[in-house]
């Protein structure tokens, strides 16, 4: 295995010359396995259109903009509004990724600009830390050999649910996610979808419990120069900061939906 590391940082610092003057597009599509488990006391008819949505939410299609200092990871733009109009889709917090992602390799910080109920945040923060264990299993992705590392992470597990609760229901339960990554050192790029990064090479491939995020196409050196600058403007906050304000956001909105709920109402709308 220490052959193996060695190897990949040799190929690494032979690239660094190249990755001094390159930049590139990469192309996403997530796909979520829904767990067979959820929502046991729903209706099947209901629970059905529950599942569509919430896969409609979470399995979206993401471009990646990279140099060699820092990349821009985001949602492809999409024609249809489907997901927009008067009402606030609750769904959309479902998503494993919101807003605009930018990375700079050096400070290994980032810049997350994202919006909740019409205010926008800029979430500056450190990255997470990466553990990754490099398992030598290699593979073919498109064109690129690819390899496989592993890591576990502890994360609060969010759960989104609008009847009664008691006060325990508020405090967020911790559960362990396993990753698995397929990087690629062709790419000598330490960054990937989301807040994965940290590998000698562009991650292609990422999946985390139960969604997969899958790199379709990989566009090098094109004509088109590449712009990558983080967020601006807005609502400059942390991460602990943002996550206490989404708390208290959706206790307001399921509050909301109760009040509106004991009314006889269908639906309710934010403030």
């Amino acid at each position: 295995m220490k052959n193996f590391t060695f190897t990949l940082l040799f190929i690494l610092s032979l690239t660094t010359t190249f990755a001094q003057e390159f930049q590139g597009k990469a192309y996403y599509m997530s796909k979520t396995k829904m767990d067979s488990n959820f929502g046991e006391n729903i209706p099947p008819e209901r629970k059905q259109r529950i599942m569509e949505r919430m896969k409609s939410n979470m399995e979206k299609n993401y471009e990646l903009d990279f140099n060699s200092t820092s990349s821009s990871f985001y949602e492809e733009e999409r024609l249809d509004n489907s997901q927009g109009g008067g009402r606030f889709n609750f769904m959309s917090f479902m998503s494993p990724f919101q807003g605009i992602l930018h990375k700079e390799f050096a400070t290994k910080t980032f810049t997350n600009r994202v919006e909740l109920f019409g205010k926008i945040f800029l979430i500056k923060d450190s990255l997470p830390k990466s553990k990754w264990v490099l398992t030598g299993e290699s593979k073919q992705i498109g064109n690129y050999t690819a390899y496989k590392a592993t890591m576990s992470r502890e994360v609060a597990q969010e759960v989104f649910q609008f009847g009664r609760q008691s006060s325990q229901d508020n405090k967020p339960k911790i559960k362990t996610v396993n990753i698995t990554a397929w990087f690629t050192p062709q790419i000598p790029v330490s960054t990937g979808p989301h807040k994965h990064g940290g590998l000698p090479g562009l991650i292609l491939e990422v999946s985390n419990n139960n969604t997969t995020v899958l790199c379709t196409k990989v566009v090098m050196n094109s004509k088109e120069k590449i712009k990558i600058k983080a967020p601006k403007k807005g609502t400059v906050v942390n991460m602990e900061e943002y996550n206490k304000i989404r708390t208290e956001k959706i206790a307001e909105m399921r509050e909301m939906y109760q009040k509106n709920r004991g009314q006889g109402g269908r639906g309710f709308r934010p403030r």
